[in-house]
């Protein structure tokens, strides 16, 4: 096939040069198009800027002028950006300025290429990419899911949009706008990908926390606590708890965890705690073994006076396992235990229910929450420490029996 012969432009470039303002629109957006098309981007950059000075009553030459800029300074390597940032950001704002985001326009794509700048740079800067992202106007956003040669779907622009100015906004500690735009999310009627919703109800809750609204804070993360896994939801309530002098939730909160978790050197910010909880309740020995494991993982990670000589010979999961004992098996030293009675129990499934006096509905426990491997029988007296969950079937916070265990057979129920 042959190449489609160039358009001489000779009568144009003469007549611009004679006088612009004589262009009419239909000829100036001709004359622009053809400039691009022919990879004349400077001079169509020229004379783009030209009519926006002397003829501002023309229109359609617009989005072509803007693709000029963007094929010359936007869409090209991170290195050549990173060589002259400054004008870059400039002329991505000159597009902002012109362009409207419609159909045809760069906007989009100009705006698309420097978030995907910023975003890789390490530290991202979450104010630019905030300010960046303020070019789109949201609610006109496409929230049609993209769905690639493959036939594999993706988060729409609408969706993406949220995900990211929820996130910038957290990161600047914007927090009341971060939850008001996190509001606006979650009423949109959108098809939601991977953990993007969670990651969006995620920086709502933490910025609860940091305008002082930790009632609609912990709803928040006991909602998302058995559903989102990436974020260890158990120390950010245990957090919520000691700020909010609510020491007995927070306690229970941290031991559960630091009961099901078991050994990891990545719990550290966890074993501190555990630490300072028992100096706290002036239990010695567990505070000495938590020490001794918490420096045994890294040198020097807590601080104390305590001779801690003895744990010299043990190993980072020995001193946990002697831990453990010591915390499980003293329990009460640290919360608030209680004792019921086991009034329903489903072997099949592993979890049951304890009669609650005076109370509406029982407690509910599950066969993994008892502290030792027990068979566990209807009419069991058992001992337990409550912590706030959320019953899905009534969408509402709700309590549930944690760290049990059986005390004795109370045939005569």
């Amino acid at each position: 096939m042959d190449n489609k012969e160039n358009k001489d432009l000779t009568a144009y470039d003469n007549r611009f040069h004679e006088d612009p303002t004589s262009f009419n629109d239909f000829q100036a957006a001709d004359y622009i198009k053809e400039l691009k098309n022919q990879g004349k981007n400077d001079e169509a950059i020229e004379v783009g800027r030209t009519f926006l000075e002397v003829a501002p009553e023309l229109k359609r030459y617009i989005n072509y002028f803007g693709y000029a800029l963007y094929n010359r300074y936007i869409n090209i390597e991170d290195e050549k950006i990173a060589e002259n940032e400054t004008l870059f950001f400039t002329i991505l704002d000159e597009i902002a300025n012109v362009c409207k985001q419609e159909r045809y326009s760069p906007l989009e794509a100009a705006v698309n290429k420097a978030i995907k700048y910023v975003s890789k740079k390490n530290p991202v800067d979450y104010g630019k990419l905030s300010e960046i992202l303020e070019y789109l106007d949201a609610p006109t956003l496409d929230d049609t899911p993209f769905i690639n040669k493959e036939g594999r779907e993706y988060e729409s622009k609408k969706e993406k949009w949220y995900r990211m100015k929820v996130r910038a906004l957290y990161e600047v500690k914007d927090y009341r706008n971060c939850i008001e735009q996190a509001n606006i999310a979650l009423t949109l009627p959108l098809k939601w990908h991977y953990n993007n919703l969670n990651w969006v109800k995620y920086y709502r809750g933490v910025s609860l926390i940091e305008v002082g609204r930790y009632e609609e804070a912990e709803h928040v993360f006991l909602e998302l606590k058995n559903s989102f896994k990436i974020v260890n939801l158990s120390s950010v309530l245990y957090k919520l708890y000691v700020n909010t002098g609510r020491e007995n939730d927070a306690y229970t909160y941290l031991i559960n965890d630091f009961f099901l978790s078991g050994y990891d050197a990545s719990n550290l910010d966890n074993y501190v705690a555990i630490a300072k909880m028992a100096h706290d309740k002036g239990v010695e020995k567990a505070e000495k073994i938590a020490a001794a494991m918490i420096n045994k993982i890294k040198s020097n990670a807590y601080e104390t006076e305590l001779d801690l000589s003895e744990y010299d010979n043990e190993s980072a999961d020995s001193l946990f396992d002697m831990l453990y004992s010591e915390i499980m098996y003293h329990l009460e030293r640290y919360i608030k235990r209680e004792e019921g009675k086991v009034i329903y129990y489903n072997n099949s499934r592993n979890f049951g229910s304890i009669l609650q006096e005076n109370e509406d509905d029982n407690l509910f426990f599950m066969q993994a929450d008892f502290i030792d491997d027990e068979e566990v029988r209807k009419f069991d007296v058992v001992e337990f420490s409550r912590i706030a969950t959320y019953d899905r079937k009534k969408k509402q916070a709700s309590t549930k029996a944690v760290l049990l265990k059986v005390l004795y057979e109370d045939i005569n129920y």
